[in-house]
């Protein structure tokens, strides 16, 4: 995978625990980073996922709601054979 070289400035003590907590991983600061910004991308598609599973489990409810009444109707004519 190509990389890239970034300079970034950051507050001091931002750039401080930054290097901590690369190294309580035994991590490169770049390679920290880098698994910072994929697991927020990932958060990020999980969120838009959740969001769509409550937009589709609301049109179920929604169709389920209306088709019930005619469903209570045509039941006592439907014949599970």
């Amino acid at each position: 995978m190509p990389t890239l070289r970034l300079s970034i400035i950051l507050e001091a003590t931002v750039a401080e625990t930054l290097r901590r907590r690369a190294a309580e991983r035994e991590q490169t600061v770049g390679r920290y980073l880098t698994d910072l910004i994929r697991e927020d991308a990932h958060r990020a598609q999980d969120e838009l996922a959740a969001e769509g599973y409550r937009v589709l489990s609301e049109d179920t409810a929604a169709f389920a709601a209306a088709a019930w009444p005619l469903a209570r109707e045509m039941w006592p004519a439907w014949s599970g054979e």
